[in-house]
Parts: structure tokens; C-alpha cells; sequence
């Protein structure tokens, strides 16, 4: 298959049999997350879906069925008495687009797919037992071997060559210089402050004139060779723009990809447009972003200068803004502009570690989840069982009191979430990433002035955010694998998880504050949505779709609210 002929083509000098073995495992970690998505979803072809034990079927009719068994990771597919064993995604993805008759795009799937099961194969050989860095912060996103917990095209980097995935892959720990470009005043709204410009100037190394009138822009060496000079062509035609040929700022790649962070520890990490396509999305950053960052990280240093309790429990991680380029077409807009944040690992003790949550369930270079290796270093001083509690309730208290006390819904995913360790026991909560929350206007101080976007949200929209990332996405990843690894039932760990709810809420109602029942009952009904990362990819349909789940928190409710 020629997928794997690519990934054989980059690891000749590697061992067969691994790089075999490796081929075989993405195979496996793809089908789990493809089939897992087409089950949770009902994504069309699929017209019902079944579950027994460690068995799913997905039906397309009475004697149509795919079965695929979780413990054994095979796709067996029985279709007019027939049956047949799929050894690659790429031969359901072609089944799925003839039974689908051209109503969804596998096709652009499929190029999809392919391309992250390429580099999902040659993450795992080169990734997966390299040593990763010593850098406070940079250690523990390095651990992001299979990326998204859920989404069947985690590795998926369009339009980068094998060479540029290893150089700016954060998993393969390369350091990197960025490029600089010159660009008129005017030209980009700029909410930054002159210290932080003064910063970034000499952060770049370049040692140049820089003209009056002009600001130097960090860009991503991807950007700069691939984008820059083709969507900006009139500009720099117009020296309006001017691209330098210096190179500086030493950086590595964070899990997001785009986040780069400065080597040094010191200086603000940057967030800068990417444009590729990585799971489902181009990684350029909009306007609005860059203009609410600032207000929305001068909001949190507000929440957290008063919050003592929030203080003890987590830390944001602030954006002092940015730069982007104010214009009709979108894609002039989004391809040259950055956000500053603040880097966070100058506030971590000498003692700590952190890590990207994401990167917790990943295996570490001795085979081990990285997770579980934290609690066995805290195994003098706590259970596993208190590991897992400290864990839900730092993140469960955070993420409510933002919401319920102050209008903001964090986007609690895996991997803007960060978690600091003391002697392997989860100590402090890190939020970063500020672009994808929902605030309710509506609950917000009149001097947190944002402009018109998708953070600016309804409360339904909020509580939608908290329930899709927190429960559905953070909290269901959390119990699946802690179920798995230290035989504990998934309805006892969600009924604990319940108490921790309900507690958050109750202590917040002792504050008197005016939001806390309506919320909570939010947050018991039936069902809540869960994005369905699958069909909005193929789907014709733009924006957001959702499907509806059943509410763990009501399952395994043994109080009534």
C-alpha cells in the first residue's frame, strides 16, 4: 500500500521489524479512533450502531454490518453473507464512500487519513522512546506521540513535507530560529505594549536597522516559505512589507503546534498562523483572537488578583496580545499576525514538573503512560485512588467557578490544559489558550470590552463549551484509562465525579452568588451535546455539529438535583 511504502522511504535506516510493528500500531490506533467516531456519531453511511462487551456494530442494514472489537483491533465487515477482514483505514474509508453515494466527502477524508497514518507511523518510530527535553515546560508537551485523544485524524499535517513534520512536530524535539519580517505601521492593529515589542525586537537577534514606522513581526519559518510571499505579494511589492532574510529566536514546537516556546524560559511564547491543515482545521489565527486576547487576559489577571481560592488551585496562563492584519479578505487577515503569552515556566518550583494534559496517556520512552508513572512516583504519599481525586477536583473547581462565578467557559480539553506535579501528586491547574472560550457577556465586568466573535457567548453557548470539553472530552479520557489501568468501574469514579459537581456548585451557593442553580441544573439533564468531530469533516454543512449523549453526571446520579 503506498502509505506505507512513505513510511518505509523515511525509516530505512531504522530496524524492519519495529518499523513493521510501528505501521501495525498506527493502523490500530486509527481504526480505534475512526470506528469510535462512526459508532458515537451514527456518521451516514451507518444508519444504527450496537454495543456488547468489547464488541461494536455498525449497521447499514439487516445483513450490511461492520464489527470491530476493541480488545482484538480488527474491522471485520459482513455484507451479503459475506465476510471480510479490513487490514488498512483506507479500505473502509472507500467502503464508507460507496455505501455513502457522494452525500459526505470521503474522498478529501481519505487523503486525510492517509496522510496521518503516515506520520502517525513515523512518530511512533522515531518518537516514541526518543529522549525528550530537559526544559521545564517543553518536557512534558513532548510526549504527544498520537495527538488528539479522539479525533481519527490526529497527525494529519497537509502540505508539509516529512522533513518540515520532524522540524516543527513538537514529538521530535528539534529546535528551530523563527523568521522576521518588517511591516508598516498601520498596516496591523497592534495591542501590544512598547516593552513587550522592545522584547520580541531583541528576542529576533537582528542586529539590522529597523526603519521608523516600521514593527519586526515574528513569523513561522512553514509561513514564511509556503505563504508569505503569495498572499502578501502587492505588499512587499510595495516595500509596505519587507522580508528579511535573518533568522533568530531559538524555539521548540509546544503540542499545539503553532505555540512555539523560546528555549530560554523566559521570554513570551508566540502563537503564530500555520497555514496547514492539522486534525480538522487550517491553523491561521483571526482577528478577533489577537484583539480579545488582551482584554480577555487582563480579565483573568483581574479574577485571579481577588479568587484566593482560584489562586491556590490553578493559574492562567495570560496573552498580552498581539498583532494582526485588519482586512476585507480573510485570508490576508489570517496569515500574518501572533499572540504573546505569557511563558509560563518561570512560576514553576524547582520541585514541580508540568504537563500538557494531553500528553498524560501517552507512553513514555519506557513503555509506561506517562500518567501512570507520576502516581507511581506518589505512591509513598497517595493512592492511586487520591491521585485520580486530586486530579477531577482541581480541574471540576476550576472550570466551574470560571463559569458560574465569572461568565467563562474554558475550552477544557486535553491539551489546553496543563497540570503541575509536586512528588507526582497534581498540584495546580494551567490554562492556556484563550481563543476557543465562551464568555457570557452577560456575567462580565463593562470594562472587558470584546469585540464581536464566538467568544462572546450566550450562557447556553458557555455551558456548551464546559460540558463538550470537560465532560465529554477531559473527564470521559480521565475515567477510560484509569478504569483501564487500575481495574476500578467507570460508574464508581463517575459517581464520585458526580459528588465533586455537585459539591463545586453547593460551595459556590454559599456565596450567594445569582447563577449557581440555574447552572447546575445545566448541567443535569438528560443529555448534553458532544461535537461530532467526524461528520463535521466530511459534511457539506459548515459550523459546528453535535450529537447527543447521555449526561454521565445523570447516569451515575444518585442524588436527585
Amino acid at each position: 500500500m503506498s502509505w506505507m511504502n512513505e513510511v518505509l522511504r523515511h525509516s530505512s535506516r531504522f530496524n524492519r521489524t519495529y518499523v513493521e510493528q510501528s505501521i501495525e500500531q498506527s493502523i490500530e490506533i486509527t481504526f480505534t479512533k475512526l470506528i469510535n467516531c462512526l459508532y458515537d456519531e451514527v456518521t451516514s453511511p451507518i444508519q444504527w450502531v450496537e454495543e456488547s462487551h468489547d464488541t461494536k456494530k455498525l449497521y447499514l442494514s439487516d445483513d450490511t454490518c461492520i464489527m470491530y472489537r476493541q480488545a482484538q483491533p480488527l474491522v471485520h465487515l459482513y455484507e451479503n453473507n459475506m465476510k471480510k477482514t479490513m487490514m488498512d483505514p483506507l479500505e473502509l474509508i472507500d467502503w464508507l464512500a460507496l455505501h455513502s453515494q457522494g452525500v459526505y466527502d470521503y474522498g478529501q477524508l481519505k487523503i486525510e487519513i492517509e496522510n496521518h497514518l503516515i506520520n502517525q507511523a513515523l512518530s511512533l518510530i522515531y518518537c516514541a522512546h526518543m529522549p525528550k527535553s530537559d526544559h521545564p515546560l517543553l518536557h512534558g508537551e513532548q510526549y504527544v506521540v498520537q495527538g488528539h485523544n479522539i479525533h481519527p485524524c490526529a497527525k494529519t499535517k497537509l502540505g508539509l513535507t516529512f522533513d518540515e513534520v520532524m522540524q516543527y512536530s513538537p514529538e521530535y524535539n528539534q529546535a528551530f530560529k523563527l523568521n522576521w519580517v518588517l511591516v508598516k505601521e498601520g498596516l496591523l492593529y497592534n495591542n501590544l505594549e512598547a516593552e513587550e515589542l522592545n522584547i520580541l525586537a531583541q528576542f529576533s537577534g537582528y542586529k539590522g536597522e529597523i526603519p521608523v514606522g516600521y514593527h519586526l513581526i515574528p513569523v513561522h519559518p512553514y509561513q514564511f516559505k509556503h505563504v508569505i510571499s503569495r498572499v502578501y505579494a502587492e505588499e512587499i511589492a510595495s516595500k509596505r512589507i519587507i522580508l528579511l532574510s535573518h533568522r533568530g529566536g531559538l524555539v521548540k514546537s509546544t503540542s499545539s503546534f503553532r505555540t512555539v516556546c523560546p528555549i530560554d524560559g523566559v521570554t513570551p511564547m508566540m502563537k503564530l498562523p500555520v497555514n496547514s491543515q492539522m486534525t480538522s482545521t487550517i491553523r491561521s489565527i483571526s482577528n478577533n483572537s489577537i484583539i480579545n486576547s488582551k482584554y480577555i487576559g487582563e480579565y483573568f489577571k483581574y479574577i485571579y488578583q481577588h479568587d484566593e481560592r482560584l489562586q491556590e488551585i490553578s493559574l492562567p496562563v495570560l496573552e498580552f496580545g498581539g498583532m494582526t492584519y485588519c482586512h476585507p479578505l480573510e485570508e490576508k487577515q489570517r496569515n500574518l499576525s501572533f499572540i504573546l503569552r505569557e511563558n509560563n515556566a518561570q512560576y514553576l518550583a524547582a520541585d514541580a514538573s508540568l504537563f500538557a494534559a494531553t500528553c498524560l496517556f501517552e507512553y513514555n520512552e519506557l513503555g509506561i503512560k506517562v500518567y501512570q508513572d507520576l502516581i507511581s512516583s506518589a505512591e509513598s504519599i497517595a493512592t492511586p485512588m487520591e491521585w485520580f481525586k486530586q486530579y477531577a477536583s482541581i480541574l471540576i473547581e476550576t472550570a466551574v467557578t470560571l463559569m458560574s462565578k465569572y461568565g467563562i467557559g474554558l475550552e477544557a480539553h486535553l491539551q489546553n490544559m496543563s497540570f503541575e506535579f509536586k512528588h507526582g501528586m497534581p498540584s495546580r491547574l494551567h490554562v492556556r489558550d484563550f481563543g476557543g472560550l465562551r464568555i457570557d457577556t452577560t456575567r462580565i465586568p463593562r470594562w472587558v470590552e470584546l469585540t464581536q466573535a464566538l467568544t462572546n457567548a450566550t450562557t447556553e453557548q458557555m455551558y456548551e463549551k464546559v460540558q463538550n470539553t470537560l465532560i465529554s472530552n477531559h473527564l470521559e479520557t480521565l475515567v477510560a484509562h484509569f478504569s483501564e489501568d487500575y481495574g476500578c468501574e467507570e460508574s464508581d469514579l463517575w459517581q464520585w465525579i458526580n459528588q465533586t459537581f455537585q459539591t463545586v456548585f453547593n460551595q459556590l451557593r454559599l456565596q450567594n452568588l445569582p447563577h449557581v442553580q440555574p447552572d447546575m441544573n445545566a448541567f443535569y439533564t438528560e443529555t448534553i451535546n458532544e461535537k461530532a468531530l467526524l461528520t463535521m469533516r466530511i459534511s457539506p454543512a459548515s459550523g459546528d455539529i453535535y450529537v447527543q449523549k447521555s449526561n454521565p453526571l445523570v447516569t451515575y446520579d444518585h442524588v436527585q438535583v
